[in-house]
């Protein structure tokens, strides 16, 4: 199967999984996919989605307090999902996720 197709299959797996608050399938699927995306190892690969996915969670707080009009609150949990958002993107080009 083409490099592409394989991409696009756990891009499509990660999003169903996370529509169906699948946690583990979104792990592995999105794992699977930086694996390949960025020809690292499964354990960095594991570690950059278990990032991503606690920045997915504290999307949807943020949202939640935004939407209810406590943008306070809200800026909070923006400010974490960077931070988890910048130790993901760490582990993918192979820098210091504690900087």
């Amino acid at each position: 199967m083409k490099l592409s197709r394989q991409l696009a299959e756990h891009e499509l797996g990660w999003w169903q999984a996370h529509h169906r608050k699948d946690k583990e399938r979104l792990l592995l699927e999105m794992q699977q996919l930086f694996e390949l995306q960025f020809k690292i190892l499964a354990e960095q690969a594991r570690r950059a989605a278990e990032y991503r996915v606690q920045a997915a969670i504290e999307h949807d707080v943020a949202e939640k307090h935004e939407d209810a009009g406590n943008q306070v609150e809200a800026d909070k949990h923006w400010n974490v999902v960077k931070n988890l958002l910048a130790k993901h993107f760490a582990v993918l080009v192979k820098e210091d996720e504690n900087d």
